[in-house]
């Protein structure tokens, strides 16, 4: 497609694949930069299996690609830049390390939701054109990132939301209050 112009399901479903190839990129470098501002070993561990399913889902959308004979440039995934810029301000932001994982947990849970929406979109195009070799990759990338979200929230719940309370309840309690 030389153009912009979307005129059927496949232009669409061309369209939202571009997206994704961009997206996926894009979540992989935030994600290194977020491996080393995190505090938690667990949270890193998460972010490194994060960051090698992204290599595999980005090697999974480029046999997408070859199987339609269409090259994977030509989209800015503007969703996921944002969501990267948004979230990197909120990082910087908390000057609690255990607050600053949970803003983490959260950044990278709206990135895989903004991608599940996309594979999910793209799978159903898929489908309805009869791609069912291009459906089944993306399938494969869309239950590892519902997998990622859950491992996420799952973590959140069993550690780093109660320390992220904990610790601002202890600052508070440390911080001389005027009388």
């Amino acid at each position: 497609m030389k153009n912009n112009d979307i005129i059927d399901l496949y232009d669409l479903m061309m369209e939202q694949l571009r997206d994704l190839h961009d997206g996926v990129n894009r979540k992989m470098k935030f994600l290194e930069e977020a491996v080393d501002i995190s505090d938690s070993d667990e949270l890193d561990e998460l972010i490194i299996v994060q960051i090698k399913q992204s290599k595999l889902q980005k090697e999974r959308l480029l046999k997408v690609f070859k199987i339609l004979d269409e090259s994977p440039e030509g989209e800015n995934c503007i969703g996921i830049k944002s969501l990267i810029e948004a979230s990197m301000g909120l990082a910087n932001r908390c000057k609690n390390e255990e607050v600053r994982d949970a803003s983490l947990i959260t950044s990278i849970q709206h990135i895989n939701h903004y991608e599940v929406a996309g594979y999910g979109t793209s799978i159903a195009y898929a489908k309805v054109l009869e791609q069912h070799d291009v459906a089944e990759p993306l399938l494969n990338n869309l239950r590892e990132t519902k997998d990622a979200d859950v491992w996420l929230s799952e973590l959140a719940e069993k550690d780093i939301n109660r320390s992220a309370t904990w610790n601002a309840l202890v600052v508070a309690a440390q911080t001389p209050q005027a009388d």
